[in-house]
């Protein structure tokens, strides 16, 4: 499921989103900028920009949107936590078109997916991210998704992205990147962000899963799949 070279997980530290970013590492340096551009968003700019991402994202073919007759089928998102991007209004939308709505939940240091039916009160699970509760409904991983709607902290046009550096996403999605007779294509990967936090040309690393799609409240970029 991982490359050797791939880094563990790792409780996160009170400080993390503190820490002084390597001048050096490009990586660092656009997670230090995504954070320091998301936090400094107006309020009313933030509203904004939050609604027109949820519209982007619900005109996605993948999503049933636009003239698609197909149902979305099963679609990952996560609750925003801080000052994080909110993409939980596309989560009736999905309801609606027939599709169901999937939450995150870290599992030591696996990354699964639990059902978030309508009307669910969340709970909060590990790192105090709201996740629905465990009463014994099935989990399951990325390969079972249609879509994946990831969370990050900068991405670029490519659709390389970085998140907060524990590198659950990458794993998790890295079950499926090497699809075959017997292995599950992965789902559809849509990165969804401030436009403040597109960054020029990230490096590729090794673990990295690029996304399919990049979405912002002022444009939806195709990058290599579509």
């Amino acid at each position: 499921m991982t490359s050797s070279s791939e880094p563990r997980a790792a409780v996160p530290s009170p400080d993390d989103a503190t820490r002084p970013a390597d001048p050096v590492d490009p990586v660092a340096r656009a997670r230090s900028h995504g954070r320091t551009a998301r936090a400094a968003l107006d309020p009313r700019d933030r509203e904004a920009a939050t609604r027109s991402v949820v519209t982007r994202l619900s005109e996605l073919a993948e999503l049933g949107g636009r003239e698609s007759a197909s149902v979305p089928g099963r679609v990952a998102i996560s609750v925003a936590v801080r000052d994080e991007l909110d993409v939980t209004g596309v989560a009736a939308v999905v309801r609606d078109r027939g599709g169901e709505v999937w939450l995150p939940v870290v599992v030591g240091d696996s990354l699964v997916f639990r059902e978030w039916r309508d009307g669910d009160r969340l709970v909060p699970g590990r790192f105090g991210i709201p996740e629905p509760p465990d009463d014994g409904r099935d989990t399951i991983d990325a390969a079972g998704l249609a879509v994946v709607v990831v969370p990050c902290v900068a991405v670029d046009e490519r659709g390389t992205r970085v998140g907060s550096g524990f590198g659950y996403y990458d794993r998790a999605l890295a079950d499926g990147s090497d699809a075959g007779p017997t292995r599950p294509r992965r789902p559809v990967v849509v990165a969804a962000a401030f436009e403040v936090q597109v960054v020029g040309e990230l490096p590729v690393r090794a673990w990295d899963v690029p996304a399919d799609v990049v979405v912002t409240e002022r444009r939806t970029i195709l990058t290599r799949r579509r």
